[in-house]
């Protein structure tokens, strides 16, 4: 099993525990704000689920059909995961504006912060194992999994402020003010990963990134190569990469087709580029 695979797996467990924790504790002591915040940690599970699976889809060798591999795939399982919190955020809103008042019990705030603690163990390895081998599964889970953490701290505000409501009486409507902000918060992020993996999905050119600049960096130190202009792709965690290279015009076409191919190893083998399926279109002149 890989990283990504192992990391998806552990938050899997993670948010499935959390989120009975949650549910549990919101029907024992009949507090809706802690019910809708572990439904919410039980739709992470279910994303972490489709993420899964599209992490094994996209991993499929290339074929005759589709013969720049399967890495979209990615984009559509994060598709389908900001669909889920764009509903999940109108769930959250309607949940808060019918919640009655009620002071919850003080065990709430203890189950809460177990579960922050979790929470934050599971976010720190999606962020750090998602940077690392550029999975855009990952990050977007984790951008995903920010919302249960932001869900759970508004629940815990409220908890403490309800302690107080049968004598401060503004207090009485904690539950709705928490619920429309966390709605809100969610359906921000839910319309970031929509765009995102939308303009990804139909082929989105990273023509100003850092990563861009680095590998023109590179390419124009190489012998041979004078000017280039790039084209980069993202295939979920890999790019495809089409340039139009520019080289030295006292090159032998044999030279030439070396050079080509010494280019295409070169960035393939790239630990930091991450490219797959390079395609050089020579020029003599490239404005």
């Amino acid at each position: 099993m890989g990283k990504e695979a192992s990391v998806l797996v552990f938050s899997m467990i993670s948010n499935l525990i959390i989120s009975v924790f949650k549910i549990v504790g919101g029907l024992i002591f009949q507090f809706s704000s802690l019910l809708a915040d572990g439904l919410q940690t039980f739709s992470d599970f279910i994303t972490d689920i489709v993420s899964f699976i599209g992490a094994k889809f996209s991993r499929k060798q290339p074929t005759k059909s589709h013969p720049f591999g399967f890495g979209k795939v990615e984009y559509l399982t994060n598709l389908f995961v900001g669909v889920l919190l764009l509903l999940l955020s109108i769930f959250i809103v309607v949940n808060g504006m019918f919640s009655s008042w009620h002071i919850p019990n003080i065990l709430v705030l203890w189950i809460l912060l177990v579960c922050l603690v979790v929470k934050l163990v599971v976010l720190f390895f999606l962020y750090f194992v998602g940077e690392k081998i550029n999975s855009q599964l990952l990050i977007t889970s984790f951008s995903e999994s920010k919302m249960d953490l932001f869900s759970s701290l508004g629940v815990v505000v409220a908890t403490i402020l309800l302690q107080f409501s049968d004598k401060i009486l503004i207090f009485r409507y904690v539950d709705l003010i928490v619920g429309i902000i966390l709605g809100l918060l969610v359906f921000k992020t839910s319309l970031e990963i929509l765009i995102e993996n939308s303009m990804n999905l139909i082929g989105k050119v990273e023509t100003d990134s850092k990563l861009s600049r680095e590998i023109e960096e590179f390419l124009l130190n190489i012998p041979g190569v004078e000017k280039v202009k790039l084209f980069l792709i993202r295939y979920g965690k890999y790019y495809k990469l089409q340039m139009i290279v520019e080289m030295d015009s006292r090159l032998t076409l044999r030279q030439v087709t070396n050079l080509e191919e010494k280019i295409k190893k070169q960035l393939v083998l790239h630990r930091n580029f991450h490219v797959k399926y390079p395609t050089i279109y020579v020029t003599s002149h490239l404005d």
